[in-house]
């Protein structure tokens, strides 16, 4: 009878949306409602985004073959942590022996060049030959070293080291067998190659990952982005780490409406992986406008939830978002509707007798 009274009494909305509850406070006594104060939330754990582990491009090094060859053994399986100037594998190379054989070829002339430089100087010197001779030992001599040069650089882009390259210069021994070595420290993420497999010139033959930094790509709803920026922290979930946003994505998502937000995480000293999905929290996005109320503060209608704020003439029914709950307490943030009231710490909201505020907005009890 009481609630047909006040469905008579006050103005409710027809439609499940926020509006304006008139009501006087010798009705909201009547009803046995009673309000508490809203609480600032403040180091709360707000609501988990997904996550996917990347490595950084700069991270990545691909060995390719230099050149053209048989695989002869592959010294690293996927998984294993090499170091810098690690043997990964032996290459067998026809073309690395042209280029030894031509090297070792300019390296004889070179020295019959700088003999005969040498033997024109001093002939000069005594005015035994003309300028025009010495003139032309001179550019023999530097022609000579300008294709040595060429050569010697043309081993190294072939795998040779500078050391490798000393040792052919001292023994004068071609080897046709070339070891290719890690070029950085870090992980072996995939190997491309096997033992009896000839490649070409450039082929990949293992991928290896530096992961003591990696990235984190969180798929961010485009409501949020205004909650983060660059610098915000970002936390694990289940993992005692934390990362930090470079960057946030020029592109939304047309399937999911989401923007990618980038993080950056240091020392991960192997307790995360690329290719591992996780969830997170953006210090920026969960903590912005989030308050606590008494659980009992807020209702559910169809798939939203409410709460019912005092004002002077009554109460204003608010949608908010639930993020999470500790001691009697919800954590909420106001529903980002358009034109609603704002909530803030120190406003009062219905927490006894709500049922019967419900039942007016609805208008003679509604749907519950």
């Amino acid at each position: 009878m009481l609630l047909g009274a006040m469905g008579a009494a006050l103005l409710s909305s027809p439609t499940l949306q926020a509006a304006d509850i008139t009501m006087s406070a010798s009705q909201a006594r009547a009803l046995g409602i009673e309000t508490a104060a809203v609480q600032a939330a403040s180091n709360v754990a707000g609501h988990a985004y997904p996550a996917d582990v990347r490595v950084p491009p700069a991270n990545e090094t691909v060995l390719a073959a230099p050149v053209d060859g048989l695989i002869q053994q592959v010294r690293v399986a996927e998984g294993e942590t090499v170091t810098q100037n690690q043997p990964i594998a032996s290459l067998l190379s026809p073309g690395l022996v042209g280029l030894q054989r031509d090297y070792l070829e300019a390296l004889a002339t070179h020295r019959v060049a700088a003999q005969a430089l040498e033997r024109d100087r001093a002939l000069a010197a005594e005015g035994i030959i003309a300028k025009r001779r010495l003139d032309e030992s001179r550019g023999a001599y530097n022609q000579s070293d300008a294709r040595l040069s060429a050569l010697r650089q043309s081993l190294s882009l072939a795998g040779m080291s500078a050391d490798g390259i000393d040792r052919l210069d001292q023994t004068r021994r071609i080897d046709a067998v070339l070891d290719l070595v890690a070029p950085r420290d870090g992980t072996v993420m995939e190997r491309m190659v096997t033992a009896g497999e000839r490649v070409d010139a450039a082929s990949a033959l293992v991928r290896i990952s530096a992961l003591d930094t990696l990235w984190l790509e969180v798929r961010l709803p485009v409501e949020r982005l205004a909650d983060v920026q660059a610098g915000d922290r970002v936390t694990v979930v289940d993992e005692a780490m934390q990362a930090e946003v470079i960057l946030i994505g020029s592109r939304i998502d047309p399937d999911d409406q989401t923007v990618m937000v980038r993080a950056r995480v240091d020392a991960v000293d192997g307790r995360l992986r690329p290719g591992q999905f996780l969830r997170v929290r953006l210090e920026g996005a969960d903590q912005a406008d989030l308050l606590r109320v008494p659980g009992n503060a807020v209702i559910r209608q169809g798939e939203a939830f409410f709460i019912f704020v005092a004002t002077e003439g009554g109460f204003d029914a608010l949608p908010v978002e639930r993020l999470g709950e500790a001691d009697g307490l919800l954590t909420i943030r106001v529903s980002d509707t358009g034109d609603q009231s704002q909530l803030s710490a120190g406003d009062h909201v219905a927490v006894d007798g709500v049922a019967a505020i419900k039942g007016a907005w609805q208008g003679m009890g509604g749907d519950e």
